[in-house]
This record gives structure tokens, C-alpha cells and sequence, in this order.
């Protein structure tokens, strides 16, 4: 059976951070990040602030919009991603 996951609050936080940091070494604003990815300015503050659940859609759009790395992300916030080892 399939069980949601849902990322602690201290990764949310966490991973607000990450993108904060990312888009101010870039130059940006919330408003020209938010114009970029054709959303509003209080969604970018809401992830920034631990707020928002992200789709992992919209989080792969994020990290590609900062050239982040997907790898380094789930490494800087801590995420545990499992991998079941009965998989075929």
C-alpha cells in the first residue's frame, strides 16, 4: 500500500532556505522569481517560509528556474529518500 509522505516541517524550512539563498546569489526578487515561473509573489515567500507543500512538479520547475541540483538539494536539506531493495 501507498503511503503519502509528507516532509517534516524542519525540511520544509530547510529547503525555503535553499531556494531564498539561491535566488538572492542570482539577483532576484521574489517578484521577478515569481514572474519567471508565472506564479505569485506570496506563493515564492510561502515556500521560502516553510509554508507551501510542493507537487514535485512545481519543485523540479523550482530547482531548474535556480539551477539547483536535484541531488544537492535532497543532500543540504536532509531528505531520507528510501528505496525499496525488493524492487524489480
Amino acid at each position: 500500500m501507498f503511503s503519502r509522505r509528507t516532509p517534516a516541517q524542519d525540511k520544509k524550512e530547510c529547503f525555503g532556505r535553499l531556494i531564498r539563498g539561491a535566488r538572492k546569489r542570482q539577483g532576484l526578487s521574489q517578484e521577478k522569481l515569481a514572474e519567471k515561473m508565472n506564479c505569485s509573489r506570496r506563493w515564492i515567500s510561502n515556500i521560502e517560509r516553510g509554508i507551501s507543500n510542493l507537487n514535485w512538479a512545481d519543485t523540479i520547475y523550482l530547482m531548474s528556474t535556480l539551477q539547483l541540483e536535484p541531488e544537492k538539494v535532497v543532500e543540504e536539506v536532509g531528505l531520507v529518500v528510501p528505496v525499496p531493495t525488493d524492487r524489480k
